[in-house]
């Protein structure tokens, strides 16, 4: 995976979950091709920048993660 793969699905997978609350991490493992490796290195990323929680399987913004989400969400509207 490319860092311009990696920096595009994290803020995709940013932006998703702000709109809808949260996501079975099934549904993230599929955005990422059902390649585990990447998967793995995206959740990791995540957890640790403090983005998301996950919680029996369902992946969730913390409160910084929603306010990065709204930033990326910002700049998708104006470039659009």
């Amino acid at each position: 995976m490319t860092k311009n793969i990696l920096i595009t699905r994290i803020a995709a997978i940013l932006a998703t979950l702000e709109e809808t609350n949260g996501s079975p991490e099934s549904m993230l493992y599929i955005f990422c091709g059902m390649n585990m490796d990447d998967y793995q290195a995206i959740r990791g990323i995540l957890v640790d920048a403090g983005y998301v929680t996950i919680k029996g399987n369902y992946v969730t913004l913390t409160a910084s993660g929603r306010e990065t989400a709204r930033k990326i969400n910002s700049v998708i509207q104006v470039k659009s």
